[in-house]
């Protein structure tokens, strides 16, 4: 008799500050009643995914953390700012709403970079698409036809966000949502 593999679906992402969220949060609420067929994200849900893992074996979890720990050693902590709303692929087929990331990019390109380098020698696949940081905020419900507001609701945050941390997330689908728990945490080593 074979025995089960356990696997956990995961993804690495960068948490928000509690007041990023909040900023955001209120932006949410003012535009909700403007986009009607999506679903919007609840705020303890929102991060910044730098890597979607997918269901992934729990030896290779254990392998990942460790590769993890010794390969972000050299990535130091850096700020970025939430920033600009948009729709993926655009506005006219919208399935997806997100808010934006601004700032010195350069350090989270980086880190973004390094990561891909990690989950390549452990042989994840790496996405091909160019990287775009961004927080989903709502997706389109169902099979419904995105309705669009004749404007474009603008997002500017001044809110700081200290980035000196990645987190491993497990992620549960539920019935309309996700559940998001976090794993692990990977500090970036201040000098």
């Amino acid at each position: 008799m074979a025995v089960a593999r356990e696997e956990v679906r995961s993804f690495l992402a960068i948490e928000l500050s509690e007041k990023a969220k909040e900023e955001v949060f209120f932006f949410v609420e003012s535009i909700k009643k403007d986009f009607p067929n999506f679903r919007f994200i609840p705020s303890t849900n929102w991060h910044l995914t730098l890597h979607f893992l997918g269901e992934i074996p729990l030896e290779k979890l254990e392998k990942l953390k460790v590769h993890l720990r010794d390969g972000l050693k050299e990535m130091r902590p850096f700020t970025i700012m939430l920033d600009g709303f948009g729709a993926f692929p655009d506005f006219k087929k919208a399935r997806l709403l997100w808010v934006g990331v601004r700032g010195d990019l350069e350090p989270l390109d980086r880190l973004k970079k390094e990561l891909d380098q990690i989950l390549q020698k452990l042989n994840f696949e790496i996405e091909t698409r160019l990287f775009h940081p961004h927080i989903t905020i709502g997706r389109l419900k169902g099979s419904s036809k995105s309705t669009l507001p004749a404007f474009s609701p603008v997002f500017r945050g001044t809110v700081i966000n200290f980035i000196n941390h990645i987190t491993l997330f497990k992620s549960v689908l539920l019935n309309q949502s996700a559940q998001y728990t976090p794993l692990e945490t990977f500090p970036l080593v201040e000098v």
